[in-house]
């Protein structure tokens, strides 16, 4: 009997550390949320009208990528710039590639900057001439960031577990206790286990 018990406290804790991996794991998309956010921005501001010709510069897509920009990428045709998931993927490798850059010479990898640095390119933003252009550039794309932030407002449960004193929340059964702090400006999420 005592396997038994001490077999089903196992489980309930795998499942509460789960439950924490699968919590974690939301903060994780939430970030990425904030990359979605800014690309979704981007393409507004670059392509509004999701115009499929060349550009005046080269430029071709929902990104308005430039062939030395897609070439730094992918090995793929540029022509595929204007097919959206093509498009999104190399989107994600270049905003991915100016956060990274930013941050290692020491400039905050802000929703601004990056949008700076997709326009103008990185080392301008780094040596701090940026054209007036790209300045306006980098504004309208974080107020849309915004704009896209305050439609999404995140439901919030908290009839089943209500918050302990120091604003932690408390999973527990007879065999561990699971505490978690939930942060503001985040989504809440409560799980009832039964």
């Amino acid at each position: 009997m005592a396997f038994f018990t001490a077999t089903y406290a196992m489980q309930r804790l795998l499942t509460k550390i789960l439950l924490l991996v699968t919590l974690l794991g939301f903060t994780n998309v939430a970030g990425a949320a904030d990359r979605w956010e800014t690309l979704r921005a981007i393409n507004w501001v670059e392509n509004p009208t999701n115009q499929t010709t060349v550009g005046r510069f080269g430029e071709l897509g929902p990104y308005q990528f430039r062939p030395g920009t897609w070439r730094m990428h992918t090995d793929k045709p540029f022509r595929l710039a204007v097919s959206k998931p093509v498009a999104d993927e190399i989107a994600v490798k270049h905003y991915e590639w100016i956060k990274r850059t930013l941050e290692r010479r020491g400039v905050d990898a802000t929703v601004f900057n990056i949008a700076m640095a997709w326009n103008c390119g990185v080392e301008a933003v780094l040596s701090g001439r940026v054209p007036t252009v790209s300045y306006n550039y980098a504004e309208r794309v974080t107020n849309l960031v915004d704009t896209f932030k305050q439609r999404v407002r995140p439901v919030v449960v908290e009839d089943k577990m209500p918050a302990l004193q120091d604003g932690t929340w408390r999973l527990e059964d007879s065999a561990a206790t699971l505490r978690f702090r939930v942060l503001q400006d985040t989504p809440r999420f409560v799980v009832v286990m039964g």
